[in-house]
């Protein structure tokens, strides 16, 4: 019988990226599965039940329920493991944190997302992933920006790590390795980034470090 929680997982996966951070802040000993989404693990038949959004990140409980989507799942870990709250007490900021991580899961994500090349790439016959996530990506962090501008201290929103962080440095990250953004025409994320990133629990979370990159 399944005792650890086991997180379904790919080392380059931004939103697996964000759980591996929440797991590591809040101390949680889990059992990570590896799922190469280039090869379409994702998909195949081994997986049809642990993955039933054929998606990563997924965590299996002990009991066998299975949760999806990266909010989700660090919502349920962040009521249930209590220890290093990540979202805030103070209903307002709560929701300040909460749509500052929506910015980047409904706002970018999905635009720099292999499903999404998969079907315009069907449709469109010169077609620049790069390009056209640094456009998407470009706008979006000029917001970013701002909403850091007004709420930042030493991390997002204020000197306390909160979930907004464990979802900003993934996707800094990710568009400055896979889409090559420049991150200093973003003065505040870039600062706020640099303070998180050397974190232990969040190198240790990081796609480099994981036992399936390549």
């Amino acid at each position: 019988m399944q005792q650890k929680l086991r997180l379904y997982t790919y080392f380059r996966s931004s939103t697996s990226h964000r759980i591996r951070i929440v797991l590591n802040l809040k101390e949680i000993d889990y059992e990570p599965k590896f799922v190469n989404l280039l090869q379409g693990e994702h998909k195949s038949e081994d997986n049809k039940q642990e993955l039933p959004n054929q998606a990563v990140p997924a965590l299996h409980l002990p009991d066998g329920t299975i949760l999806i989507e990266s909010m989700a799942i660090a919502e349920y870990l962040d009521e249930v493991y209590p220890q290093k709250k990540l979202l805030p007490q103070d209903p307002v900021l709560k929701a300040k944190v909460r749509g500052f991580c929506e910015l980047i899961n409904s706002g970018m994500h999905p635009y720099q997302n292999l499903i999404m090349f998969e079907w315009i790439e069907k449709y469109v016959e010169k077609f620049d992933r790069v390009e056209f996530v640094q456009n998407v990506l470009k706008s979006e962090f000029q917001t970013m920006e701002k909403l850091l501008l007004q709420n930042h201290g030493k991390y997002s929103f204020g000197d306390e790590i909160t979930l907004a962080d464990c979802f900003l440095v993934p996707q800094v990250m990710g568009a400055i390795a896979r889409f090559k953004l420049d991150i200093t025409l973003f003065p505040t994320i870039q600062e706020v980034y640099n303070n998180l990133k050397d974190l232990p629990q969040f190198y240790k979370a990081q796609p480099d470090q994981q036992p399936d990159f390549k």
